[in-house]
């Protein structure tokens, strides 16, 4: 794999930032079933845009805009016929952007998978009409691992990975492709500070409807078993609050061993604990994640909300090595 020799040595590697965030800032189509997904169909220059400015801003790895490409959530965008074609794009658009910067770094292509539904209209609730059964989510699943396997990419990225029956389902997928594979887990901190997969009742529940319990949320240290369990070269926390992700981190040391990796959203959220107020800026992101780096994460990026100006503060903010694994004294 092209990082190999940077995991090997234990090198700082640069994640990039929200694809969905810059799409959409750019004014790329957007859709309420599946978010970002319909871009690399109706706006590939922008797509392919986003990609380069996030190597420009020294990104090692840039993340394909497959984040809601499974068969079913496409459904809820009238796509699900054009789902091999839009996985296969959307590695395609990385590696073009790719070809076009001349980073004169190594600079990997992963593939993003995660466990998204199709939304209701106006909401972030599962769309009912499109939910698959286990063995077809599972399938899908498949589908889209082997199609950006097939289409060239270095590695499989997990994302938003946060209970114990869809997750594991599409770990095993990527396992399967032979990738590598890095698994990245959601989590939520109640107010007592018990550490769970990511709630969205929780997070966002003025955009959850009353019947959505369709991700029980189990505790974290369960969640980062099973899923390491599966397989993975690359266990972190993302799509997480920068305040949950420095509790999160501890967990996962608690329960892995290999290379780690963290890349925190910087939208403030209703029911983060403690963290209320404007969204996080670029300087106060770039010093939370040189922190998580002295404390001996590796690979290091941002999720929703993250953009290209994040990217950069973090790039220009980090030491010049990886820190030692810090727990908490009373570990």
């Amino acid at each position: 794999m092209i990082l190999d020799d940077k995991l090997a040595a234990g090198d700082i590697v640069v994640l990039d930032g929200a694809t969905g965030t810059e799409i959409s800032r750019l004014g790329g189509q957007m859709d309420g079933a599946a978010w970002c997904a319909v871009a690399n169909k109706t706006d590939p220059d922008i797509v392919r845009t986003v990609h380069e400015e996030y190597i420009r801003a020294g990104s090692d790895v840039i993340t394909t805009n497959t984040f809601g490409t499974a068969r079913h959530v496409l459904a809820g965008a009238g796509l699900a016929e054009e789902t091999v074609a839009i996985n296969r794009r959307a590695a395609e658009l990385a590696k073009e952007a790719r070809a076009n910067v001349d980073a004169s770094r190594p600079v990997a292509v992963a593939g993003s998978i995660s466990c998204m539904v199709a939304w209701e209209p106006g909401s972030l609730s599962a769309d009912q009409r499109y939910l698959p059964s286990p063995e077809q989510e599972a399938a899908n699943y498949r589908e889209v691992a082997e199609t950006l396997a097939e289409a060239g990419v270095d590695l499989l990225i997990m994302e938003m990975m946060l209970d114990l029956e869809r997750a594991p389902r599409a770990v095993e997928a990527a396992v399967a492709t032979g990738l590598p594979v890095w698994i990245g887990m959601s989590c939520t901190q109640r107010p007592d500070g018990t550490l769970v997969g990511w709630d969205q009742a929780a997070e966002e529940p003025e955009q959850v409807t009353g019947h959505d319990q369709l991700f029980q949320a189990p505790p974290l240290g369960d969640l980062i078993d099973e899923l390491t369990t599966i397989g993975g070269q690359v266990a972190g926390i993302m799509h997480s609050s920068i305040v949950t992700t420095t509790p999160a981190l501890d967990e996962l040391y608690r329960h892995w061993n290999g290379p780690v990796m963290a890349y925190p959203e910087t939208v403030e959220r209703a029911g983060t604990p403690g963290q209320r107020g404007s969204d996080v800026s670029a300087a106060d992101f770039a010093t939370a994640t040189r922190g998580y780096v002295e404390r001996g994460v590796q690979i290091i990026g941002g999720c929703c909300g993250t953009t290209v100006e994040h990217i950069r503060a973090l790039a220009g903010a980090l030491p010049a090595a990886v820190g030692p694994r810090q727990l908490p004294a009373s570990d």
